[in-house]
């Protein structure tokens, strides 16, 4: 009995070990934030997101766990769309280190030159397709938050 309660035990330890931690919102603001276990294979993500939705402006500080075809790397991004009647501005940083996530990103610069992405222009590749659905899944939570 103690030899299948320690083999027990060494498995839990073992199998809870390389899950990451994220920090992730509590509230639509982002004023406070929990520490949540990541499923295996994703990175943390922290962005600040300006949109604007039929000339209504919103800003936006997202935290959280992210599917690797939304952070295929570690790294700050910049991301800019224009999808009539909507815009979006994110500056983005994926990392793969417990809690790495807590600071929260600076907003994106309106001067600078982020990487556009529009949908009738975008190409098959893969960091094109990244980009989209970063950008689609900015567009989302900020239009949910809007309305």
């Amino acid at each position: 009995m103690k030899l299948i309660l320690s083999l027990t035990l060494i498995w839990t330890l073992c199998s809870t070990a390389g899950a990451l931690q994220c920090q992730n919102c509590t509230d639509s603001t982002c004023s406070t934030t929990v520490s949540v276990t990541c499923p295996t294979g994703m990175m943390c993500v922290t962005a600040s997101i300006q949109a604007t939705l039929n000339g209504n402006q919103q800003n936006q500080i997202f935290k959280s766990c992210a599917l690797p075809s939304l952070c295929p790397s570690t790294g700050p991004q910049t991301f800019s769309a224009n999808l009539l009647p909507a815009s979006v501005l994110a500056s983005a940083e994926c990392c793969n280190t417990d809690d790495c996530n807590a600071p929260t990103q600076p907003a994106a610069p309106t001067t600078a030159a982020p990487t556009t992405v529009s949908t009738t222009t975008a190409s098959s590749s893969d960091a094109c397709c990244v980009k989209l659905g970063m950008i689609h899944l900015f567009l989302g939570l900020l239009i949910f938050t809007i309305y």
